[in-house]
């Protein structure tokens, strides 16, 4: 139950930010915080990650769709056949990131990103994320850690 709580704590804490951002930042402004070392913004990104895809909207959204159908798959068969709690970790908050990036991609047609760091690298600067690729990227990393480690034996 934990899990399923914690995949709708994330994309609900996401809607929201993204709302807020929409509602009270103009695309293309920016806003230094905490001395500049990140930068809020309204960046609609309509195609995937970095901007990938951003011609083929269609399929865009076919693919996010199978990606996100395979881990709620791997979720449900982690959560029946009793995977690792890293495991069903890593895979509640892949879940409840893509969720809401699906859910923007199908409902908007762009997913709304509203942070970047404020780094010297001016390509890693432009790049921006919302806090959905920040909890798909650590599940990820959770979920991938949790099938290399040997699993424990039930006594």
């Amino acid at each position: 139950m934990i899990f399923i709580l914690l995949i709708a704590g994330i994309f609900l804490l996401d809607y929201m930010l993204k709302e807020h951002t929409d509602s009270s930042r103009l695309q293309g402004t920016k806003q230094d915080i905490l001395g500049g070392r990140l930068i809020l913004r309204n960046c609609h990104n309509e195609g995937a990650a970095f901007g990938m895809f951003k011609m083929e909207k269609k399929h865009c959204l076919e693919a996010s769709a199978f990606v996100l159908g395979g881990a709620i798959w791997e979720f449900v068969r982690q959560l029946v056949h009793g995977g690792s709690r890293m495991g069903k970790l890593g895979l509640s908050m892949v879940l409840g990131g893509g969720l809401s990036n699906y859910f923007d991609r199908r409902n908007k047609g762009y997913v709304t990103d509203y942070v970047s760091f404020g780094v010297k690298n001016k390509k890693l600067r432009n790049m921006v994320f919302n806090i959905s690729d920040f909890f798909i990227l650590g599940g990820t990393v959770l979920w991938v850690i949790s099938a290399i480690l040997p699993r424990k034996k039930e006594r």
